[in-house]
């Protein structure tokens, strides 16, 4: 099998000695990586996959049907938006640590099988109370996977070999909303099957037998698929590497001393419990928050393309289903470039240019959305349809450059355990407060006209994602000087924190 990520056939490993040549020790390192990617990531990808569907079906099922089988008036969509991201921002941070009471496995598992269960619910339910219900639980459960993922993976990989395996993560997202919108046209051509409006066999994602349809017996697709694998989860899930079951204890010794020698704290440190106001201080500090303004800036992109994009394309003059399959290039180009950009940050062993060149071409997408709405017949919502497909294929690739690669950025210039489960929590739980935002300028009653004010907030966010990683390098880089002076001036790193240099 050839790993996607390392390239080596060595099947065993031994430890490392002193005595070994470096070309030797290099293989060696190559083949547990091997190990450990063929161990680590598919369940997580599978993961994130499932659950980018379940997030982006409302924005699918909206324009086929659920708005007038739950009688859905005025902003009412805006609100079940608004119910997912509350809980989703809230326990972002406390779910997360749960991983550090909780075996990964036991959690990651429970709060997949939760959230599949609520999604179910969503397509049951005959109302849109019960709709506000469902998104809402979704919500909670949903929210400790992406942090807990990230930083599992993250214990298990150096500062410069982690990128490319988050990059290759994050794409999940991507196969996620291609599916979702390939899932949603294939679907709505079952409607009344059942009794069913095509949108329920989505979201609740169940076949009625109509043989049976005054006893329904049900066929879970998405839903059975997630608790499948919340199942499968809870026992091949990885723990944490000084608990880790699947490696030798030769390749376990490997594997923690090439850690520890990469600035990662030892595995003691996580004895201590994590304190309040230790958590307070991480989720201040200047090098959390900045990042957490261009996540933020970021994330209303992500958000608005989910939940928004099916019905700006209906507005370009698509049919319903014909809007479903155009979203499929836009997030597979964003798939292509996240990889692309990903290794190149590993192999260049930089952050800032990458995620710059994300920011601006997000900034680029925001402009051309806000210039084409002058040219819209806001009787038909029809005008310039080609530049407002592309300024939604910019703002996609934009986010994809960015996000994983700010993240990443983020949390490796953190110290230690504590810091690195608090800021990834911190920057992707916080970053969702793009969903709210979104959730609330693009006002239905502007979907004929472009969304305006939508597109007008995504300017100027746009622009304070620019000046955020911008202001978030210098800083890095200000600090970076004190370790290289120590060096000019011929003194020795004392070996404490001031002596670890940034990733810039």
């Amino acid at each position: 099998m050839t790993n996607f990520f390392t390239v080596t056939k060595t099947s065993e490993v031994i430890e490392l000695s002193s005595t070994s040549s470096e070309a030797e020790n290099s293989s060696l390192e190559r083949a547990l990586l091997w190990k450990i990617d063929y161990h680590i990531l598919p369940l997580l990808y599978l993961a994130y996959i499932t659950t980018f569907i379940d997030r982006a079906n409302i924005g699918n099922v909206k324009i086929e049907g659920m708005l007038t089988d739950l009688d859905m008036k005025g902003n009412d969509y805006n609100i079940a938006l608004i119910v997912y991201a509350v809980p989703y921002i809230l326990l972002e941070l406390p779910s997360s640590l749960a991983l550090r009471r909780y075996r990964p496995g036991n959690y990651i598992a429970f709060i997949m099988f939760g959230w599949g269960v609520a999604t179910v619910g969503a397509g049951i339910t005959r109302s849109y109370a019960g709709l506000l219900v469902c998104r809402f639980l979704v919500g909670c459960f949903e929210a400790g996977l992406i942090p807990s993922c990230t930083f599992l993976m993250n214990q298990y990989y150096k500062k410069f070999e982690f990128q490319r395996r988050y990059s290759f993560f994050f794409t999940g997202s991507h196969i996620g909303g291609a599916f979702s919108g390939f899932l949603t046209y294939a679907l709505v051509k079952m409607n009344n099957i059942g009794g069913y409006s095509g949108w329920r066999w989505h979201v609740e994602t169940l076949i009625i037998s109509q043989h049976y349809a005054d006893k329904p017996r049900v066929f879970i697709i998405e839903g059975l698929f997630t608790i499948l694998l919340a199942i499968a989860s809870f026992f091949l899930i990885v723990p944490l590497p000084e608990n880790v079951t699947f490696l030798t204890p030769s390749e376990k010794i490997i594997l923690l001393k090439r850690l520890e020698g990469d600035h990662l704290t030892a595995a003691s440190e996580d004895k201590t419990p994590l304190t309040l106001s230790q958590a307070i201080k991480t989720m201040t500090h200047w090098k959390v928050v900045l990042p957490l303004l261009a996540c933020f800036a970021c994330n209303i992109a992500a958000s608005a393309t989910t939940a928004f994009q099916p019905t700006v394309l209906k507005n370009l003059g698509f049919t319903s289903s014909s809007a479903q399959i155009h979203t499929i290039p836009v997030y597979m180009s964003g798939l292509f470039f996240c990889l692309l950009f990903g290794f190149a940050s590993d192999l260049t062993r930089i952050r800032y240019p990458y995620v710059l060149l994300g920011s601006a071409i997000t900034l680029v997408g925001w402009t051309l959305e806000l210039a084409a709405v002058k040219h819209i017949d806001v009787s038909t919502g029809l005008g310039w349809p080609h530049q407002r497909y592309a300024g939604i294929f910019l703002l996609l690739i934009g986010f994809s450059i960015e996000l994983p690669i700010l993240i990443v950025w983020a949390g490796s210039n953190l110290k230690g355990r504590k810091e690195r489960v608090v800021g990834f929590a911190t920057l992707i739980g916080g970053s969702q407060l793009g969903n709210l935002v979104s959730a609330n300028v693009f006002i239905a009653r502007q979907e004929k006209c472009g969304f305006k004010t939508g597109m007008a907030t995504g300017v100027g966010v746009g622009c304070l994602g620019v000046l955020a990683v911008s202001v978030f390098f210098g800083g890095l880089w200000w600090e970076n000087r004190g370790p290289e002076k120590r060096e000019s001036d011929g003194e020795e790193d004392s070996g404490d924190e001031g002596g670890v240099r940034n990733v810039l």
